[in-house]
């Protein structure tokens, strides 16, 4: 082989691996570094801004088990009690409410400057559409489509749909009807069930007997919005009464209790356990 073309070789070669190894990938883009001071104040919020890896300043005073990396933040207070001079103490850029519970902070806050953002889990899809929003403004939109995937749920169609009545029990011993626009409501939706006795236009109205007697449930679900002990005690004695010892449903045994962490009134991270439930409750009673 002549020098020449040796020579030739070697250059080809070093071009080669020029080619191959010297040239530099575009740099990917640094995950933003959120220094903002941020205050959530519900369970749900603070659940979805730890998996979008977003830090906080304050969390929710409740008897729920927090993410284990915010358990020891400041507590503010709830829709219950506000504590509105810890939050203040703080010293946050954004306090995160629930769109429901706004007026309990709107003014306060306001009085004191911090800006407030009102953030929607009136249901499943609201939920999802939230965990977006927040993955597009901090930056974090490979968090929050990872997360929005897991949450994911699959709509089942029934030939027959079960009548479900959603009951809602209020400490004190009321209780209210809950309609397909609820979070639980749009889950038995979901799963394939019909909400019945429920005014389509209004999210939660009062009891009204009569509409539930008329529409013969084949499930019911009754949840506690808080002090379960005592609202299943409120359920059981208003159940000894006409019309519900006569619905299919009390008759079936297809009665079902429910709380949080897992059910509750606005949707959170444990849709997906609900949903299960749900759609296993709807099953069984198709299975007669």
């Amino acid at each position: 082989m002549s020098i020449a073309l040796v020579a030739v070789l070697i250059l080809l070669i070093i071009i080669g691996g020029w080619l191959l190894f010297g040239k530099k990938k575009p740099a990917q883009p640094a995950e933003k570094r959120v220094t903002e001071r941020i205050v959530v104040t519900t369970v749900p919020m603070t659940q979805i801004f730890t998996k979008l890896d977003l830090p906080l300043a304050g969390v929710p005073t409740t008897t729920e088990k927090l993410p284990k990396r915010v358990q020891n933040k400041p507590k503010v207070g709830n829709h219950v009690a506000v504590d509105l001079e810890k939050i203040v103490s703080l010293k946050p850029d954004e306090v995160y409410v629930d769109s429901e519970l706004t007026e309990d902070y709107a003014a306060k806050l306001k009085e004191q400057h911090i800006k407030m953002t009102a953030l929607h889990f009136d249901d499943y899809t609201a939920m999802r559409q939230t965990v977006t929003a927040l993955g597009k403004k901090y930056d974090r939109q490979a968090q929050a489509k990872q997360l929005n995937k897991k949450l994911q749920v699959k709509r089942v169609k029934r030939a027959q749909k079960p009548k479900v009545l959603l009951l809602m029990g209020m400490p004190g011993g009321g209780f209210l009807v809950m309609n397909q626009h609820s979070y639980v409501g749009d889950l038995v939706t979901r799963a394939g069930g019909n909400i019945v006795a429920a005014d389509p236009q209004s999210v939660m109205t009062p009891v009204n007997t009569e509409k539930i007697a008329q529409a013969q449930p084949d499930v019911i679900i009754r949840l506690a919005h808080a002090m379960p002990k005592q609202v299943q005690q409120s359920f059981d004695e208003s159940f000894k009464q006409q019309p519900y010892p006569s619905l299919p449903a009390v008759k079936e045994q297809r009665v079902y209790d429910v709380q949080a962490p897992k059910f509750s009134p606005t949707a959170n991270l444990h849709v997906k356990e609900a949903y299960q439930q749900i759609k296993e409750w709807l099953d069984d009673s198709q299975e007669n």
